[in-house]
């Protein structure tokens, strides 16, 4: 199919291989505007063509063991997270593109070339990540954010660098050959292109300087009502308690100063209060359950309605109930649907995962070692949004809300 789709577009080669010129061109000018295009990408395939021995596969630029490497937070997080800490595969022919994103909670990232045609990338520098948001919110897909808010997030978009150019964003380009690493930087937009058939791999990883890109990306999705893919809080400890780095703690007392604050306003209220059991504290290897209105991972507290975490539905099953951040405890659904049983009482409560004694206690471990983190500290304000999106968003998690109560 390669084949023949590059023989229809330069027909004038008869066959000859294209220039990345050639190919640059033509995707720009015919392509990339299409709604419409009969191109293959088989991404998204977890695995690796990294042999699990030898040279190769004990080498520290194997992507398989990239993510648990020793600098790398990533490797405290005890669950696979395929495409995060687990690598996957990307198959690509002729203009498959991927399309303008940034990763998830704003991680590091590696792509290797395995073999066959090069790939053309395109990057914007985290500096400018609010500028590239405001080209695409108002100016490049305006009337399709409106309707969803989160289509940026979906990697389902392309822009022109033209455009970005035009709008006083600055952008780098790459052309990756088979051999080659690409390393993206936290919140650093990326996009890019195939000439050819090739295969390619990539995962995410973790240095220091991430710390302050993650906790920017946390705000960020709690503003949009997005659940991340990590949980924060439960890396911060866990990092905290293997005495990482001085940066960690820099960032764990960040966010124990807030959240004990939280907890001394609920607590004013009368709240109903308790320590999760050890049962509960084991569900997804720790991870916390997300706010049913911000999806902010919970990790060290939540709040839902009743002292028993689950509900017992018709026919005996059993389901976690709903709850909230500390924020956001006024949005918990009305107890009981008919449709189940509910035990423990209909007051809201305060689950606790430590307390504040064993929060303060981490936080305030003395760290040996000086700050090593080499980037520069993220803008850490919001982008700015048009008033048509913010009203998008609002709508958009008041359903979310109604929908879960």
């Amino acid at each position: 199919m390669d084949l023949k789709l590059r023989e229809e577009v330069f027909p004038h080669l008869e066959g000859s291989v294209p220039s990345v010129e050639q190919v640059e061109a033509w995707f720009w000018e015919r392509l990339a505007s299409q709604t419409e295009a009969r191109i293959l990408y088989c991404s998204d395939i977890e695995g690796t063509a990294f042999p699990g021995m030898g040279e190769y596969g004990e080498h520290k630029w194997s992507l398989q063991r990239l993510a648990d490497h020793e600098r790398s937070l990533l490797r405290f997080v005890h669950y696979a997270i395929p495409g995060v800490n687990i690598p996957m595969l990307y198959f690509g022919m002729l203009f498959a593109m991927f399309c303008w994103h940034v990763e998830d909670n704003y991680m590091y990232s590696v792509s290797y070339l395995h073999v066959g045609a090069p790939k053309t990338w395109y990057g914007v520098s985290p500096k400018q990540a609010h500028e590239f948001d405001a080209v695409f919110n108002g100016r490049a897909f305006t009337q399709a954010v409106e309707i969803d808010p989160q289509l940026m997030l979906k990697k389902a978009s392309m822009l022109p660098p033209a455009m970005l150019l035009q709008a006083g964003v600055r952008v780098c380009r790459a052309t990756q050959q088979p051999g080659q690493f690409i390393v993206t930087l936290p919140q650093a937009y990326h996009a890019g292109f195939s000439h050819g058939f090739n295969a390619a791999e990539a995962v995410n990883f973790m240095l220091l300087d991430w710390l302050p890109y993650a906790y920017s990306a946390a705000a960020f999705y709690r503003s949009i009502g997005k659940q991340p893919v990590l949980d924060l809080e439960h890396i911060l400890v866990l990092a905290a308690q293997d005495n990482h780095s001085p940066e960690v703690f820099r960032l764990l007392r960040q966010v124990v100063e807030a959240q004990l604050a939280a907890r001394r306003r609920l607590r004013r209220t009368g709240l109903a209060e308790r320590m999760m059991a050890e049962q509960d504290r084991a569900i997804a290897l720790g991870r916390g359950p997300p706010c049913l209105r911000c999806g902010h991972i919970c990790h060290f507290a939540f709040v839902q309605i009743g002292f028993d975490r689950c509900d017992i539905l018709k026919g005996g099953n059993a389901r976690l109930r709903p709850v909230t951040c500390l924020e956001h405890v006024d949005e918990l659904p009305a107890p009981g649907p008919a449709s189940a049983t509910r035990r423990g009482g209909d007051e809201r409560v305060l689950f606790t995962r430590y307390s504040d004694d064993d929060l303060l206690a981490l936080a305030d471990t003395e760290c040996d070692g000086p700050l090593t983190a080499t980037l520069p500290p993220p803008d850490t304000s919001l982008p700015a949004l048009p008033p048509t999106l913010e009203r998008a968003l609002h709508e958009h998690k008041r359903q979310k809300v109604k929908l879960r109560g």
